[in-house]
């Protein structure tokens, strides 16, 4: 017997969020080497607050599948963009009032760079797919 395909894959999701956490340490390590120890800590905090919003986003969206539940789909992923912004908001206001001392050229480039990963994960996953 065969299984019936999703219409939505999950491997792209799960693929970039695994790809953002790996890139929270090395964001950090790259601070660190160009500058010091707050510019360190100050990525990893931008690099984290990224990942727990993708991280929201993935488990909010890929929560149902399917044509019949296509309505909802689209409402989840709207409510996980939703989410996203208000942790991407919130992570941002907490870590600029509260941590100190703090590099904002450092949090915001921790940010960055992964988000970034949202780029090279389809190629990555990809490349993984046509080796098997």
């Amino acid at each position: 017997m065969s299984r019936t395909s999703r219409m939505i894959d999950r491997r792209l999701a799960k693929a970039l969020v695994i790809l953002q956490a790996f890139m929270i340490p090395v964001s950090a390590l790259l601070a660190w080497v160009v500058k010091d120890t707050t510019a360190a800590l100050s990525a990893a905090l931008g690099a984290g607050v990224c990942w727990l919003a993708s991280c929201y986003f993935s488990w909010q969206s890929f929560r149902a599948a399917g044509a019949r539940a296509s309505k909802q789909v689209l409402a989840n992923m709207y409510r996980g963009m939703m989410g996203k912004f208000t942790i991407v908001i919130v992570g941002f206001i907490l870590i600029l009032s509260n941590v100190q001392p703090l590099s904002p050229g450092a949090l915001f480039c921790g940010f960055i760079l992964v988000q970034t990963m949202s780029w090279v994960a389809p190629f990555w996953v990809s490349r993984l797919q046509k080796r098997v």
